[in-house]
């Protein structure tokens, strides 16, 4: 009588954590799809305000449009290089390396393989590492 008595209890406990999870999910699904409605709504109210400002005032962005793209994109430009060599905690800040078969200015470009310096007489194509044939070089001073 007394493990019909423990079987019992056990199997309430168990029927509790699962109606408890059963209601947690419930709530959370509840709460994504709430969630999910608010941003849509935003993001509804938002683009339909940027369209109205586009529309009012199209000719701006068709006169100063191109020269605004390039401006963000030099900025988008400088910061992803800024993110890559601060977040990395890079060696050799990107603007200092160099690819194999870009042109390249004269000067000595260190491989970043065997660490040999391959030198260029006059501006022209990078070649691969003379010693290793590696294709990435750098004019970084360490």
């Amino acid at each position: 009588m007394k493990s019909m008595k423990k079987d019992s209890s056990k199997n309430e406990k168990h029927l509790n954590l699962v109606e408890e999870a059963r209601k947690t999910l419930i709530g959370a699904k509840d709460w994504l799809l709430e969630d999910a409605a608010l941003m849509t709504a935003y993001w509804h109210d938002q683009m339909g305000y940027t369209e109205a400002w586009v529309d009012a005032n199209w000719h701006l962005v068709l006169d100063e449009g191109h020269e605004l793209v390039e401006k963000l994109d030099a900025k988008e430009d400088a910061a992803l290089l800024w993110l890559v060599n601060h977040a990395n905690n890079n060696p050799v800040p990107l603007e200092e390396c160099h690819v194999a078969g870009s042109v390249a200015e004269a000067g000595s470009y260190h491989c970043m393989s065997c660490g040999h310096d391959n030198v260029l007489e006059t501006k022209q194509v990078l070649a691969p590492c003379e010693i290793c044939h590696y294709g990435l070089m750098s004019t970084h001073n360490q």
